[in-house]
């Protein structure tokens, strides 16, 4: 799935990269609300930068795909589809979600994982 919004891309290609590489894409002032954490927020890069690997240490295995995006300017709403397999529970899990990134001086600044597209598009402005 293309993804035209240039740090949301850079975002993406950076999640499962390395640290600096995922700090790199990241706005100073990033807030996160993330689905796995009941959207229990999260500030700043340090705070992005635990969530994001307390979830990749969640997997045994796993795969983290794009299969939608709407965008407009700064705007991007992407339908992310994750199966894999926790590295505890061995439990298989198979979730999409939608996750409402806007883009601020060319880095990601706010995140909110939402469980339905109607509102993901709403709070982005995006409308149908």
């Amino acid at each position: 799935m293309e993804i035209r919004n240039q740090a949301v891309r850079d975002f993406v290609a950076a999640f499962e990269d390395d640290d600096d590489a995922f700090r790199a894409v990241l706005h100073p002032e990033i807030e996160w609300y993330p689905i796995e954490e009941n959207r229990t927020p999260t500030h700043g890069i340090e705070a992005a930068l635990r969530n994001r690997n307390q979830w990749l240490d969640t997997w045994d295995e796993h795969r983290l795909g794009i299969e939608e995006v709407v965008e407009e300017g700064p705007n991007v709403v992407a339908l992310i589809h994750l199966n894999g397999r926790g590295k505890t529970s061995g439990v298989e899990v198979d979730v999409r979600f939608y996750a409402q990134i806007r883009v601020q001086h060319g880095k990601v600044v706010y995140i909110y994982d939402h469980e339905e597209r109607a509102a993901a598009l709403e709070a982005a402005g995006l409308g149908e």
